[in-house]
């Protein structure tokens, strides 16, 4: 009997909670599935982006951005400038239309972004990568001041069908000059020669572009080794410029251990008198001393191979350095004709100062200095990896580096 009870109570409880768990079955259906903790947060997105870029990997941070932008909650103006980034990236990899899409992108999203005149410069680029020479000019004359707010900046100087050449766009090309080029004009009239030469060139571009020039493989091929070059050496200036230290004191040392390469040589100053035949020597020697001769224009140095007035005489200047100041040269023969030699002056080697030759001793040093270092960033690029140059030279069959 008390067994019975004891049942009847178990299945009254295991029903209740039967009805309990019915009627909280569709709310529990209804309720949204708990969410999992996001693994990566948008900054971890961004750090793995930036990380491959730095690696090299272009395109895999491409990937990594495209997917940031996707689904990342940063602001209009955080999304704007990833796009502008990751367009970058496309036009670094010549996707020009990937490229172009996202700077439109960023466009529509901040319309007062801080890179909108870089932004208007590289979608007249891109567009004329893909060869939509009209688009680019219609953008171009939309965007005419490219961002620039100066008058003398938006200054047209000349024009191109509907494409405006600015003051902005000739004084950038004239900062890419050698100093000594740029000099040269400050001159109006050369500056104005510059200005025609660089129209002429830009319209002689635009003619080659249309001819489908720019596609051609051997231009391709020349443009990718002429970037390639430039990487190269923008990356070899930067790790020159940090590694590159001159102090005073190593200038100065420089010149001690170099003083030879400094030294003024022995020189002489001398006047002649020349005749036909050897038994005219006494004669000519009288007249020498007499009408002192033909004065030689500047100093004769020891090495030098000719005599102003004479021609190639390096025999007889280096009989004439054995003779010393105020003294007479034996009869010399300089090819058809003799010659007798008086000697003016003459001034023995001399080295020269330090304060002399200061700039030629830092530059001399800054260059040997950027040998050096340039020689050491190569040993170790070929050392970061192995590298296997095959070539046969004295019976070997390749040399690792």
């Amino acid at each position: 009997m008390k067994t019975n009870v004891i049942l009847s109570v178990i299945v009254i409880l295991l029903l209740g909670a039967l009805i309990v768990l019915v009627f909280q079955l569709p709310e529990r259906i209804t309720q949204e599935p708990v969410k999992h903790s996001q693994l990566w947060s948008d900054k971890d997105q961004l750090d793995y982006a930036n990380t491959l870029l730095a690696k090299g990997l272009q395109l895999q941070a491409a990937s990594v951005f495209e997917k940031y932008i996707e689904t990342s909650n940063a602001s209009k103006k955080e999304i704007a400038r990833i796009c502008y980034r990751l367009g970058n990236i496309y036009m670094d990899s010549h996707h020009y239309e990937k490229a172009l899409a996202l700077f439109y992108r960023a466009e529509m999203l901040d319309k007062e972004a801080d890179f909108t005149q870089e932004m208007d410069q590289r979608i007249v680029e891109a567009l004329e990568k893909l060869g939509l020479s009209s688009q680019a000019q219609y953008e171009l004359a939309k965007r005419v001041s490219l961002g620039d707010t100066s008058t003398k900046r938006r200054e047209v100087v000349a024009r191109i069908g509907k494409r405006d050449i600015t003051q902005n766009e000739i004084d950038k090309a004239i900062a890419a000059l050698p100093e000594w080029m740029r000099k040269r004009l400050e001159k109006r009239s050369q500056r104005l020669e510059f200005i025609r030469n660089y129209v002429a060139t830009e319209v002689l571009y635009e003619k080659a572009k249309r001819l489908g020039i720019d596609k051609k493989a051997e231009i391709r091929e020349a443009l990718e080794n002429t970037k390639k070059q430039l990487m190269v050496q923008h990356y070899l200036n930067k790790e020159i410029e940090q590694k590159l230290k001159c102090d005073p004191r190593d200038i100065e040392n420089y010149y001690e251990a170099n003083k030879d390469k400094y030294t003024e040589p022995a020189r002489i100053k001398v006047r002649y008198v020349e005749f036909k035949e050897d038994s005219e020597t006494e004669e000519a020697l009288k007249e020498l001393k007499e009408t002192r001769g033909t004065e030689v224009k500047g100093w004769i140095r020891r090495g030098q191979s000719y005599i102003s007035g004479i021609g190639e005489a390096k025999a007889a200047i280096e009989k004439l350095f054995l003779k010393e100041k105020g003294k007479y040269s034996d009869p010399l023969k300089i090819k058809d004709r003799f010659y007798i030699f008086s000697i003016e002056d003459k001034q023995p080697d001399r080295v020269k100062t330090f304060d002399e030759v200061r700039n030629q001793v830092e530059y001399e040093y800054r260059m040997q200095k950027k040998r050096s270092i340039t020689d050491s960033l190569l040993k170790a690029a070929l050392e970061e990896q192995e590298v296997e140059i095959f070539y046969k030279s004295g019976g070997d069959e390749s040399q690792k580096k």
